[in-house]
């Protein structure tokens, strides 16, 4: 305050000193309306020159008379109304007029509410505010990249003799809810592709014109940053890759050739942009020191985009670009240092050599196949890189049995190597790398199979091994392997024997009514003719009667008998006289 104004304050500060009870505040109002300020304003400024009106403190100050529960809800009114682009709706005075509306006690002004809140950090500012995140670190160059794709600021219109015109984007153009001017230029825009190391912070970044993000763009990105390039250190495939769940990186084209590279995945969960926060910057990067040089040295296509991009690229990761300094200075470095350099101290085994690039660009279109294991626990699959089918043992993998179902994509690192998925009871997949078994070219035999008169191998309990000798030894217990055996051989009853269906004799049955039913007609049997044996069929039921054959006379006997043949009524009589030959029964029949 200037000097004038001290001065009045501080002469009035002496006649509240002495003024009675009463009068204070009447001279605090005069000297407001004479200086055009409020008496607040008024008691402020004789807080700054040492008055007090010596008024005891209230005892219940720093209190107040708001529940918890219902700051909660007011809280709670607040924050569910703040939308993704961090704006609040909903206003403590509206929240208020709507809590007391469905019975909420609230008897302090919208200015004490919105004190206490902050107080408690239950305000909008403080609900929107990012929550804490944990910083993670790699452990080497190429342990993990990250990549993300994004629109660039430029599109491109067609010009004459292949010399396309080039555009900024626009807000106005491409956004402020205008879809139809998204949908006309959309096959115009260009893509922004940029993958960062996360120990080095190395930034690459390759441009693509599309109306979207495409699997193939993604892919054929992916493997011009990992393979090596002319005046660029960087390359190798990395152990880990983290992105986002857009459809083109989880389609299964790109996974498959991520499993056959080795390479685990990690996409970050939706809404959670900051899980790869280092290539978002990357992105921001990439706009701001390299974009926004093109407005004044356009470039006339995406390939003079890409040259351009790559020579910026190198200059920045090498700190290489005159008069700025683009090392990386993260927090906890000993000193500055440039990214490329850091990316320089990666150990050989660390490095992993990209595969031929013809071979990788064939792993987006292929898919895992399945097989089915063998009674020898191994599966038959033919690896790019072979030229005839190879035989790969899966003995030691879980949930293994003849059989079994189980997947199969190829791996180019290594030598043949597959990459096997199991997929257990759960519905749960687990994967392998197996490598194929080796053969004697000459015998044929596994390289590795035991040799007789030397060593036995057994194979490893399958699944149903496991179970149906824990099943066994349930039936038997107590018992070892080799007499569960032997009691099984003797038939003895699992369990001690069991009561099985014995007890059926007693139990509950229901009484049934009996129904009635319709006779069937037969036909008088004794009006129905049966047709005599002939001779030799005659003669083969004796000799299978009497069990031997017949004599001439005894053929000769029948025939003479019975010429036309015998009634199957007068066999048994035939039979009794054949088999007792009495002289005089004899000669009665040829009579």
């Amino acid at each position: 305050m200037d000097q004038s104004v001290a001065d009045i304050i501080r002469q009035l500060a002496m006649r509240l000193d002495i003024a009675p009870y009463g009068v204070k505040r009447t001279e605090v109002e005069q000297t407001a309306e004479a200086l055009g300020w409020s008496a607040h304003k008024v008691y402020e400024h004789l807080k700054k020159v040492g008055w007090s009106s010596g008024r005891k403190k209230r005892s219940d100050a720093g209190k107040t008379s708001v529940t918890d529960g219902v700051l909660n809800d007011l809280a709670t009114a607040v924050v569910t109304s703040i939308r993704a682009n961090g704006k609040a709706i909903m206003d403590v005075p509206n929240a208020r007029s709507i809590l007391q509306a469905n019975g909420r006690e609230i008897a302090v002004s919208n200015g004490h509410l919105n004190r206490l809140l902050r107080q408690k950090q239950m305000n909008a500012a403080a609900l929107k505010k990012a929550t804490p995140h944990v910083q993670m670190q790699s452990l080497y160059p190429n342990h993990v990249h990250q990549v993300d794709p994004s629109y660039c600021v430029l599109y491109y219109l067609p010009g004459k003799k292949g010399q396309d015109i080039q555009r900024f984007a626009s807000d106005d153009e491409f956004y402020k809810n205008k879809p139809q001017n998204i949908e006309k230029n959309a096959a115009l825009r260009v893509w922004r592709y940029v993958l960062t190391d996360h120990f080095s912070g190395t930034v690459l970044v390759r441009y693509y014109q599309s109306a979207g993000e495409t699997q193939a763009n993604l892919w054929d990105f992916m493997l011009w940053c990992w393979a090596q390039m002319a005046g660029r250190p960087m390359h190798g495939v990395p152990t880990l890759l983290i992105w986002d769940k857009g459809s083109a990186n989880t389609s299964s084209a790109i996974k498959n050739g991520l499993i056959a590279l080795d390479v685990k995945d990690i996409p970050h969960k939706a809404h959670n942009a900051r899980a790869k926060g280092q290539v978002e910057v990357g992105n921001n990067i990439v706009e701001k020191l390299f974009e926004s040089r093109l407005r004044f040295e356009p470039v006339h296509s995406v390939d003079e985009l890409n040259d351009a991009a790559e020579r910026w690229s190198i200059a920045f990761n090498a700190n290489a670009i005159p008069h700025y300094d683009s090392r990386l200075d993260r927090v906890g470095m000993a000193q500055p240092v440039a990214r490329f350099a850091l990316w320089q101290t990666i150990r050989k085994e660390q490095l992993r050599i990209l595969p031929d690039v013809a071979l990788c660009r064939t792993l987006l279109a292929a898919t895992p196949q399945s097989r089915v294991v063998s009674q020898a626990l191994t599966i038959s699959f033919k690896h790019p890189q072979a030229d005839r089918s190879l035989t790969y043992d899966v003995r030691d993998l879980p949930n293994i049995y003849p059989g079994a179902k189980v997947d199969v994509c190829p791996l180019v690192f290594g030598d043949r190597q597959v990459k096997v998925i199991v997929t257990d009871y759960k519905d749960e997949k687990r994967s392998f790398s197996v490598s194929p078994v080796l053969f004697n070219d000459l015998s044929g035999f596994r390289v590795d199979a035991p040799v007789w008169g030397e060593d036995f191998q057994s194979m490893p309990d399958t699944v149903q091994d496991v179970n149906r000798k824990a099943a066994n030894r349930n039936a038997y217990p107590d018992k070892t392997d080799e007499e569960i055996e032997k009691l099984k051989r003797k038939n003895v009853a699992p369990f001690g024997g069991l009561d099985a269906h014995s007890h059926l004799a007693n139990v509950y049955k229901p009484s049934y009514m009996p129904r009635l039913g319709t006779d069937i007609d037969l036909p008088n049997t004794n009006l129905l003719e049966t047709k005599p044996l002939s001779t030799l069929e005659a003669a083969k039921r004796l000799r299978s009667s009497i069990g031997r054959a017949l004599t001439p006379e005894e053929n000769q006997l029948i025939r003479d008998r019975f010429p036309t043949g015998v009634p199957v009524a007068e066999f048994d009589v035939l039979l009794k006289l054949i088999s007792n030959p009495l002289p005089e029964a004899k000669l009665s029949l040829v009579k």
